[in-house]
């Protein structure tokens, strides 16, 4: 059998910048797990909960301030860099400034005035009061870095962003860790505070940062005022994505208060219904969703090149784009995640000293797939200016999961597994819902084989192989280090023999489709 030659990647393209932007997110995703491990050692099951509690706030309030008005600079800025309109660019980004501010002080007096009652009465516990100052400085800070972050998304300079989220994690790590260590106590409300006191520690290095950069490698850009055209355009993709996102994190954030409540109905207490939530929000689906670094690279590389070629009328490049971005989500998504699952309960004891079933493992690996399929297809619709049926699914998944939570998690035969199959059943809905719109405004064609027969076939082989390895040979190895690192080893070449064998090779496939989707088809499919 021959393998062929290396696969050359050139600077400027999709793939570059989403091979760019996976190193950085794997690198982010490794720091990311040694975070949590931190907090799990330092807070505890029940610090956690508290924390998740106060995180939902930050959570609505950044997604109100900022999610439409990043998804609008990117768009703006990427189609304005296609038409050749360089000299816009300073008024798009005078444009998100002023209305992350605007909409940032007046969720800050809110806050101010009424944290007391926000905490005591609609997260049900007043100790989260005291981590909300840092959590609005946090969210200023954070405004800044991603305003930045999305023009250079938008320019494709993604290396800029990479650079600035591994420094900052670096600088999260490191200041927690160390705020934690000298000042924590019992006092969870305290311990969250912290936390958030350290993660302004780590938004001001980003801050500054991007700001460094933008003023060094950006110089011909002007803050010039925006037109009402302009003003149209940005307030048209920002307005509808900051009330879904808003109206989202909202239902996700009454979905983790009422989670707890919920949990206690079914027979738990306070604190073991507390500590649920932070399982399953500080342990669990960070150790499930470590994929998410490749899956969403993807999605961050191809929305500015849609954009682009949508601005220029290239609709065969909008289709062609469109499916690989299906595709690949499943080759990538998938497969990582059926190595997960069998691993979890193992990966889970190690790292954070906390049994995991494998059913439940099972269960939020599945709800973990879903969510990709929703981010990749929600960010396609974004990027066509389709955003409001975006906003539509989006909406209508929260309120369907918040129904789900509520009825099922209070059963006592279902508990928590109720809350996991809410998030897989409402995120597949999504998923497809989002795919049907895309089908019929794109025409892009579905293959159903391609896009999901192959990649659940390499999941399918992955999974049946880790759990065999695990079972079987695991025993044999001197630690469990060395053998969870055999397991994975040895999915990971299963899972290239197995696309070997349908007649894909995975660099040579990712090179044609993204950077030259007119390339004819060379392989098998």
């Amino acid at each position: 059998m021959k393998w062929g030659h290396a696969v050359r990647v050139r600077k400027g393209t999709i793939l570059y910048a989403a091979g760019v932007l996976a190193c950085g997110n794997v690198l982010l995703q490794v720091l990311g797990f040694v975070y949590r491990v931190v907090l799990s050692r330092f807070a505890g099951a029940e610090g956690l909960g508290v924390y998740r509690l106060v995180n939902s706030v930050y959570l609505v309030l950044n997604a109100g301030c900022l999610s439409g008005v990043t998804t609008a600079c990117s768009r703006l800025s990427a189609a304005c860099e296609a038409r050749g309109e360089s000299h816009r660019l300073g008024a798009v980004l005078r444009l998100a400034f002023r209305a992350f501010f605007a909409l940032s002080a007046a969720c800050t007096a809110v806050v101010l005035l009424c944290g007391g009652s926000i905490a005591a009465n609609l997260l049900g516990d007043g100790r989260c009061a005291r981590a909300f100052p840092y959590m609005l400085l946090c969210l200023a800070l954070t405004g800044v870095e991603n305003i930045f972050k999305s023009l250079f998304i938008g320019l494709e300079r993604v290396q800029y962003t990479a650079c600035s989220e591994v420094g900052e994690q670096l600088i999260r790590i490191f200041a927690v860790s160390f705020l934690l260590y000298e000042y924590g106590s019992g006092d969870y409300g305290r311990i969250a505070m912290l936390i958030f006191a350290g993660m302004v520690c780590s938004e001001i290095f980003s801050a500054l940062f991007l700001t460094r950069l933008f003023r060094r490698n950006m110089r011909y850009i002007r803050f010039t005022r925006p037109d009402k055209e302009l003003y149209g355009q940005f307030f048209g993709i920002a307005a509808p994505l900051s009330a879904s996102a808003l109206i989202g994190n909202m239902l996700g954030s009454a979905g983790s208060v009422l989670l707890p409540q919920r949990l206690m109905a079914a027979g738990l207490d306070y604190e073991q219904a507390l500590s649920a939530l932070g399982v399953i929000s500080g342990m669990a689906m960070p150790l499930l969703l470590f994929p998410v670094a490749f899956v969403s690279s993807v999605c961050t590389a191809l929305l500015p090149a849609v954009t682009a070629a949508q601005a220029v009328g290239e609709q065969a490049r909008v289709r062609v784009l469109t499916g690989r971005a299906v595709t690949t989500v499943g080759l990538i998504g998938m497969p990582a995640t059926a190595v997960l699952v069998p691993l979890a309960p193992q990966l889970s004891e190690m790292f954070f000293r906390q049994p995991l079933t494998g059913g439940y493992a099972a269960l939020l690996g599945a709800a973990a797939v879903a969510a990709y399929y929703q981010m990749a297809t929600g960010s396609l619709l974004n990027a066509l200016g389709l955003q409001r049926w975006n906003v539509a699914t989006a909406i209508s998944a929260e309120l369907c999961q918040l129904a789900l939570l509520y009825r099922w998690c209070a059963r006592p035969t279902l508990g928590i597994y109720g809350y996991l199959l809410a998030m897989f059943l409402t995120g597949a809905s999504a998923a497809a819902v989002n795919l049907a719109i895309l089908h019929r405004r794109t025409a892009f064609r579905l293959k159903p084989f391609r896009r999901f027969g192959v990649p659940l076939l390499c999941g399918a082989a992955v999974f049946l192989w880790t759990r065999f390895f695990a079972q079987t040979f695991a025993c044999r190895f001197d630690n469990t280090v060395t053998a969870l690192t055999a397991a994975l080893v040895s999915a990971i070449i299963l899972y290239l023999l197995v696309l070997r064998l349908l007649g894909i090779r995975l660099g040579r496939y990712l090179a044609h489709r993204m950077e030259n989707p007119a390339v004819l088809p060379v392989f098998l499919w």
